[in-house]
């Protein structure tokens, strides 16, 4: 009798148990692929535009993506109301990338962080960019490049996920975001996108960092900022990317393109003179691609020249990057504020209130190891008879 009862009570329990609590029928919902956020000052709204994606069919052999603009009084109230306009619930889970404009990335970026954070939708490793035109809506709305993929949010997401070899940004996950934001110190950054034209053909072009002072937008990288941006924070863009140096061996320079294979960078601070200095090291592995010249930079003594070349062309990109964020932007994107706490706890202490100050006069002190460690599949260089 007591196997019984407790058969019984399994079988009952198996029968709650079965499907899925959360399950929501496809049918009832209409998938994002991407959010486009601005805000109009005048009327204190912000203006929503959401791509949402539109099937395939047996009419329509591929999927793609239907702009759907609203206003509302909060974020959320905006998202709201497109709800009424697609006639189903939105489903974020499928939202790669949100584009905000200027306006917002200055002065209302926290709620919109806020809302896909607290949403449990939308994805921790969504990505977020800024609009560099007037509006993020345009860049949305402006693509006449649907053919390479008709869904402008996942074209923006694959674009961001091959970073690695195209070195010229850096993509942000929400997560990595917020991480920078709450830390002390360090401020963020993001990617930032534009609209380019040409031969009568609008594509967005992902390009440069937006440069954060805690919530604010407070400037801009350009492609070889971001570039030094990447080796000095040691991100995962470095490896794959291609430099091009100029190597001499004799009395013209000819370029030279080097792909990175790995690398690693180490913060250390120390004192000098009752003086912080941020020592930075970088060490990266490297092959050489191409030569732009009969220039024989393959030998013992070519490689090393080029090594010693392509050293101090990394140094001074980092120094210059390094020395304008400082005088010009006070904003500490590096990360310095949380190597001192970790290597100097105490006198983080002293010195947090007065942070900024500390920062902006900062020595650093740039160390480049760099290893050719191959040539591609030609060992010699490339010699023409005269």
């Amino acid at each position: 009798m007591k196997k019984k009862i407790i058969l019984f009570f399994l079988i009952l329990m198996s029968i709650g148990f079965t499907g899925c609590w959360s399950y929501k029928d496809i049918d009832d919902m209409r998938l994002v692929g991407c959010m486009a956020i601005d805000y109009d000052q005048q009327k204190d709204e912000y203006i929503t535009t959401i791509e949402i994606i539109d099937p395939a069919s047996k009419k329509k052999q591929q999927m793609g993506g239907e702009l759907y603009v609203s206003r509302g009084k909060t974020p959320f109230d905006g998202v709201r109301d497109v709800i009424m306009k697609a006639g189903r619930n939105l489903y974020w889970g499928h939202t790669k990338t949100m584009i905000i404009s200027q306006e917002i990335a200055k002065n209302k970026i926290i709620p919109i962080v806020d809302l896909i954070y607290r949403d449990a939708e939308f994805r921790s490793d969504a990505h977020i960019i800024v609009s560099k035109e007037k509006t993020a809506q345009e860049i949305l709305r402006k693509s006449t490049e649907q053919h390479i993929q008709p869904i402008r949010g996942y074209h923006l997401q694959d674009v961001l996920e091959s970073e690695e070899h195209i070195e010229k940004y850096h993509g942000v996950d929400l997560w990595k975001y917020l991480k920078k934001l709450y830390a002390d110190g360090v401020s963020p950054v993001l990617p930032a996108i534009y609209n380019r034209e040409e031969e009568g053909k609008v594509y967005p072009i992902i390009s440069g960092m937006a440069v954060f002072k805690g919530k604010k937008l407070v400037g801009w990288l350009d492609e070889d900022e971001a570039k030094a941006f990447a080796w000095v924070v040691d991100e995962d863009d470095v490896g794959a990317s291609i430099i091009v140096v100029r190597g001499k061996l004799k009395e013209e320079p000819v370029k030279i393109s080097l792909e990175v294979l790995g690398n690693q960078t180490k913060l250390k601070p120390i004192l000098i003179a009752n003086k912080i200095v941020m020592q930075i090291n970088v060490e990266t592995g490297m092959r050489l691609e191409e030569i732009a010249g009969t220039e024989d930079f393959i030998s013992k003594k070519g490689r090393s020249i080029l090594e010693k070349d392509t050293e101090k062309f990394i140094q001074k990109e980092i120094e210059e990057l390094i020395k304008r964020v400082q005088k010009k932007y006070h904003s500490d994107i590096f990360g310095f504020s949380t190597s001192i706490k970790k290597e100097m706890p105490e006198l983080w202490r002293k010195i947090k209130p007065n942070w900024e100050s500390f920062f902006t006069n900062m020595e650093v002190d740039v160390n480049v190891k760099v290893t050719i460690e191959g040539s591609a599949l030609q060992q010699k260089p490339i010699k023409i008879s005269e």
